[in-house]
């Protein structure tokens, strides 16, 4: 009797102690969820983006990438693409940003972070058709170019020219190759990389008309969860541009190939 009463009587007292401490505990809040890392999408391209013999992703964007990660200190998981699906993921939130030439809606669904790397946009002849002048690319007639690549008005709505559209470089170098064009318009880097890596970079004149110098820009997209980081990394952009990384990274995809022409414009 004595022993069941001091087991309720232990009991009670122990209830009691742990309705005191429930009513004094602060509801605990839930732990936030980490950032995931911010995707980032390049245009699948050689050299701009693509996997190396080893199957391993290598490429101008995606070594600038690297080194701007590093740089920043903000984790970046890069995606090779092919470029007309860059907009459209960046936009959907697929992706929090991408490497690509500033075009009239991005403003609306990017911030510039950033210009990553200047382009020259040329046109290209075969040995024995210099282009001095956008007159000489009138004579040529044929010009093979990317789809996705504007190169002005004036070249745009001229009527005298056959402007042919590919969807990709390889496409376009295979075709020159062939003897489908005398010229070729588009990303000098590019075309110098790929027409080399077929040992066909000797087929140029030395003679090449330049469109324009523009660039291309880091954008991060106005849904991404990293929105806030365009500038830290704008930042260290600049900060490349200044010590020569990005003339480095350049340079190992690049070399000095360019050099061996004379580029002419209308100015």
């Amino acid at each position: 009797m004595h022993t069941g009463r001091a087991l309720q009587r232990r009991r009670r007292q122990v209830l009691a102690l742990l309705a005191l401490l429930t009513a004094g505990a602060a509801p605990c809040a839930p732990a936030p969820k980490p950032t995931p890392r911010m995707v980032v999408g390049i245009i699948q391209s050689e050299p701009l983006g693509f996997l190396d013999d080893k199957g391993a992703p290598a490429g101008l964007h995606h070594d600038i990438l690297r080194e701007l990660s590093r740089r920043s200190g903000i984790a970046m998981d890069i995606h090779i693409m092919p470029k007309v699906r860059l907009v459209v993921e960046l936009e959907v939130n697929n992706i929090d940003g991408a490497i690509m030439f500033p075009a009239q809606n991005t403003d609306a669904i990017a911030i510039d972070a950033g210009i990553t790397e200047m382009v020259r946009l040329v046109a290209l002849g075969k040995t024995g058709t210099p282009l001095r002048r956008y007159e000489d690319l009138v004579k040529a007639r044929t010009v093979l170019l990317l789809g996705s690549t504007t190169f002005g008005a004036q070249f745009e709505l001229d009527e005298r020219l056959h402007k042919y559209r590919v969807t990709t470089y390889d496409q376009m170098i295979s075709m020159f190759v062939q003897g489908r064009a005398n010229v070729i318009a588009g990303n000098m880097l590019v075309l110098l990389f790929q027409l080399k890596k077929q040992h066909k970079d000797q087929l140029f004149d030395p003679s090449a008309f330049l469109f324009r110098n523009t660039a291309n820009h880091l954008f991060i997209g106005k849904k991404s969860l990293h929105r806030d980081k365009a500038e830290a990394l704008q930042k260290a952009l600049q900060e490349m541009e200044r010590d020569g990384a990005i003339e480095q990274i350049l340079l190992k995809y690049q070399g000095n190939s360019w050099q061996q022409f004379k580029l002419y414009d209308e100015r």
